[in-house]
């Protein structure tokens, strides 16, 4: 979405926003780092956008990017103040004389919220709503609503509708279960692949991450099943492949984390026979272990005796 015809895109396919319908690329610039505010936990907006209207009059869409299952409840509250963090920035740039002129008027700001966790997004997108009594005062209370783009309610064949990196990667983001996404992206490949090489990059570059953590950012694994969605193998074997190697990563994370708990434990084992000044050999000895896998052990705790046990299997691994 850093890219302007993405974004505009966005707005316009998503968003379904009516004012996007005229807009063009060149009016869209993409806000510095140091102009997303801050919300009053510190967290920032994903991005913000200056739009620069026909009668030269700006204003500003920020997106949230809501990337988790659970609904935030309090996110009207949160976009109330990216808000008002906003427009005072905006207010204390202007010169005083300009903005105590009568003409002088504050930007719109839009919040936009994209969401794309598995339940139904449930929390209220009004201010007035979120104010006990709220609906008593009518306008003379504070007002506003976001967006929202709530990836569930977004149909398969609409967005498929259109072939761009964002139309692709909304596309892969609908599915949870791993074998169904390993398909959907050997789908978005075939697509994107027509969009030109750049676009390819772009979209190869965002599915390894996702791969990655899925596969306990197991390299040789995700670039296997990149393989795989490029070259368009035969469709049981790539199910049946991408299904065994989703199995393998578990089973290696499964492993290793069996493994780090014995070495856990080993940890706090040998920390009590070196209070009582007994040598790593008789450790090794008491503990029924090789002295070859006590020692290091062994010496890191003599090393660094203030450490905690987690910090010693770090240095460890």
């Amino acid at each position: 979405l850093k890219k302007p015809k993405e974004f505009l895109h966005f707005l316009r396919k998503y968003v379904k926003a009516p004012w996007a319908e005229n807009l063009s690329e060149s009016q869209l610039r993409l806000c510095d780092k140091e102009f997303i505010s801050k919300d009053y936990e510190g967290r920032e907006a994903d991005l913000v956008y200056e739009i620069t209207l026909d009668s030269e009059d700006k204003l500003y869409v920020f997106i949230l990017q809501e990337l988790q299952s659970t609904v935030d409840h309090t996110m009207i509250f949160r976009v109330m103040v990216y808000i008002m963090n906003i427009l005072l920035g905006y207010f204390q740039k202007t010169e005083k004389h300009e903005r105590e002129q009568a003409g002088f008027r504050l930007p719109s700001v839009v919040p936009i919220v994209f969401y794309n966790g598995s339940d139904t997004w449930t929390a209220t997108r009004s201010l007035r709503e979120y104010q006990t009594g709220g609906e008593l005062f009518d306008n003379h209370v504070l007002n506003l609503e976001y967006y929202l783009v709530d990836l569930n309610k977004v149909e398969e064949d609409y967005i498929l509708s259109s072939n761009t990196v964002i139309d692709n990667i909304m596309y892969c983001n609908k599915f949870r279960r791993k074998e169904q996404l390993a398909e959907a992206v050997r789908i978005a490949y075939q697509r994107v692949s027509q969009l030109g090489s750049q676009e390819t990059v772009e979209f190869e570059s965002w599915v390894k991450n996702i791969l990655l953590s899925i596969c306990e950012n197991k390299e040789s694994i995700v670039m296997e099943i990149l393989s795989w969605a490029k070259n368009g193998d035969d469709d049981m074997a790539f199910q049946y492949n991408i299904v065994r190697m989703f199995e393998n990563a578990r089973t290696e994370s499964r492993a290793e984390g069996e493994a780090n708990s014995r070495t856990y434990n080993t940890i706090a084992l040998i920390r009590k026979k070196l209070h009582k000044g007994k040598s790593a050999a008789t450790a090794a000895d008491e503990l029924e272990e090789d002295l070859d896998t006590i020692q290091p052990l062994y010496d890191l705790i003599k090393q660094y005796p203030e450490e905690s046990d987690e910090d010693i299997l770090a240095r460890y691994k």
